[in-house]
């Protein structure tokens, strides 16, 4: 049996097999359906018994494209799949009662399949439209809010100024919808700074220019404490930080924390083993302290990515993880300046 040796490979992987019913086989979205009277296989589209016909209403406040796109889609996929003319009228007749089931007119519909018809009738008969292009354009993307009538407007009136100013150009519009009023509310409080992970960070001495810049996966108060960073310092940050959003939020009822979960300061554990004194030894920001008696400003560190352009006096490596977005870096102008 290949089904049993396929399975013996390896424990993690499992394959299964699936018997026509009724000369009929299922495989993806495609339905393969034997013959015994023309000896050759058909196919069709096959929907699962799971399948709603949910679609973007027709109602739905969204560009006339998108709705267009999803009879479009499946028009497309029935001419490529259905393989006689019989199961492409019924496949056609399936998108028409799941359009109108979504409140699409029937007209509109029609149109679609008269067009994607016409179309795949001229690809199989090899002919196309020979246009005649006096010179090539070049395309411009421009991108609009959808609001319905206002948006047309704006697109007729962009396109008489194209042709009349820049007939060189050729103006692809695609609108996108308004953002949904959820998204102008927070739903999730923010993440206090120090407890912030996976960042690359910068510190300033006080005292000096001097400065460094490092990076973490872990959270950062864990990484300042293996610098030598006093516990007081960021503790009584993160105490600020609730206390002032406190004040700030006094008169604001609190509808989602309890009254336990809203006293609740944030606090990381830290142990002092040999391994953690050793990387505080070994850190160049401890030994910066302790040559020069100088003191690092650990409550006003910044996020950053300037490593390369500003070469900080600290750093003994430029990096220790290449970057692969920018492996050379980055030139100082196209960055912001962390002291501002």
């Amino acid at each position: 049996n290949i089904l049993s040796i396929l399975n013996e490979f390896h424990p993690s992987i499992k394959f299964t097999t699936k018997i026509e019913d009724n000369d009929k086989l299922e495989f993806l979205d495609v339905q393969v359906i034997r013959s015994p009277e023309q000896q050759c296989f058909e196919t069709t589209i096959y929907r699962k018994s799971t399948f709603t016909g949910l679609l973007t209403n027709w109602n739905s406040y969204v560009p006339i494209q998108y709705k267009k796109a999803s009879i479009v889609s499946m028009v497309n996929r029935a001419l490529i799949i259905c393989s006689t003319y019989v199961s492409l009228s019924d496949e056609l007749n399936k998108i028409r009662r799941i359009g109108l089931k979504n409140d699409y007119p029937l007209s509109f519909i029609d149109t679609i399949i008269g067009i994607k018809l016409s179309q795949y009738r001229q690809k199989m008969n090899g002919e196309s439209k020979s246009t005649l292009i006096e010179c090539d354009k070049n395309k411009m993307y421009v991108e609009l809010p959808f609001i319905r009538s206002s948006t047309l407007e704006l697109k007729k009136k962009i396109l008489h100024l194209s042709n009349k100013l820049r007939p060189d150009l050729d103006i692809q519009f695609f609108t996108k919808p308004r953002p949904s009023t959820q998204a102008f509310f927070q739903n999730k409080d923010p993440i206090v700074k120090h407890m912030k992970s996976d960042v690359v960070y910068f510190i300033k001495c006080n005292d000096c220019g001097h400065s460094y810049i490092g990076k973490t996966e872990r959270q950062c108060i864990r990484r300042l404490y293996e610098h030598g960073a006093p516990k007081t310092a960021c503790q009584q940050q993160q105490c600020n930080h609730v206390s002032d959003d406190l004040n700030d939020n006094s008169d604001i009822q609190e509808l989602r924390r309890s009254s336990r979960i809203r006293n609740k300061i944030t606090s990381t554990t830290i142990t002092n083993d040999n391994n953690s004194d050793n990387q505080i030894a070994k850190s160049s920001i401890t030994q910066h302290e302790k040559e020069t008696g100088h003191h690092m400003d650990w409550n006003n560190f910044q996020e950053s990515l300037l490593i390369k352009a500003y070469e900080p006096e600290r750093n003994k490596t430029t990096h220790s993880i290449p970057l692969l977005v920018f492996p050379d870096g980055l030139p100082r102008v196209l960055l912001p300046n962390p002291d501002l």
